[in-house]
């Protein structure tokens, strides 16, 4: 076959799968546009709402990397995991409802929002690290390089977001119970995340600690923060368990 007819049916599989990436995409968004609407609140509140709007965030950094780096191996992995995600969240879905009085507040929608979002960048830097140690053996130094930046840059955004989300949550929890912290798996569980991953943040700025080892340890954050997620949530008695 010739080479540049392949490179052009290449270019062309790219453009639709990207193409239909952006119309889920979109479709995702006006779904969770009239989920709000409908209840009055952003579309978060239950096991169902959390785990759509993971998705979506999730596919939305992927759209950004996509157009960014032109990079699309990357969609191999989040894609995937975020499609998992709403397909949980359809088999798992509830009729839209109002907010218990407890999570009437901006605190807590700010509080899951960044956090949901934080979750994202994270399953983003769990892409780069596997696809860096995918290519490590092929010794692609510019790919490596990318998956790197790719990685680094989103545990960076991702704990921005969680620290954000940790402040809010303080906030609301002051509102609701009247104290800023409760010694329960969930709080002490998104500790251990924020803590897990200021660390990986500053291990990227570190020669030495670059490479697969902190590749390792970003693919292993990333199973710390579903734990976080969904195993303290399903597992365990806690003021988030849905």
């Amino acid at each position: 076959m010739n080479v540049a007819a392949l490179r052009g049916d290449v270019h062309k599989a790219s453009s639709k799968s990207t193409a239909m990436l952006i119309a889920g995409f979109l479709s995702h968004t006006a779904y969770l546009a009239w989920r709000a609407y409908s209840t009055g609140h952003a579309p978060m509140a239950s096991m169902d709402e959390t785990t759509a709007f993971y998705g979506w965030a999730t596919v939305l950094v992927s759209l950004i990397v996509i157009f960014r780096y032109k990079e699309r191996l990357v969609a191999l992995i989040t894609v995937p995991l975020a499609s998992l995600a709403v397909f949980f969240s359809i088999l798992n879905a509830k009729p839209p409802a109002p907010l218990t009085l407890v999570l009437r507040t901006r605190w807590f929608e700010a509080h899951v929002t960044a956090s949901f979002a934080a979750y994202a960048l994270f399953t983003l830097a769990f892409a780069g690290a596997v696809l860096y140690l995918v290519h490590q053996a092929r010794q692609d130094a510019g790919a490596l390089k990318r998956y790197q930046e790719i990685a680094s840059r989103s545990v960076l955004w991702g704990f921005f977001l969680f620290s954000l989300s940790m402040f809010a949550g303080a906030i609301w929890a002051y509102l609701a119970w009247g104290v800023y912290w409760m010694w329960e798996p969930k709080i002490i569980w998104s500790f251990i995340v924020w803590f897990y991953y200021a660390g990986a943040m500053h291990a990227y700025y570190v020669r030495q600690w670059r490479g697969t080892g902190l590749s390792i340890a970003t693919v292993i954050g990333f199973f710390v923060v579903m734990f976080t997620y969904l195993g303290v949530s399903l597992l365990m008695k806690s003021s988030h368990s849905f």
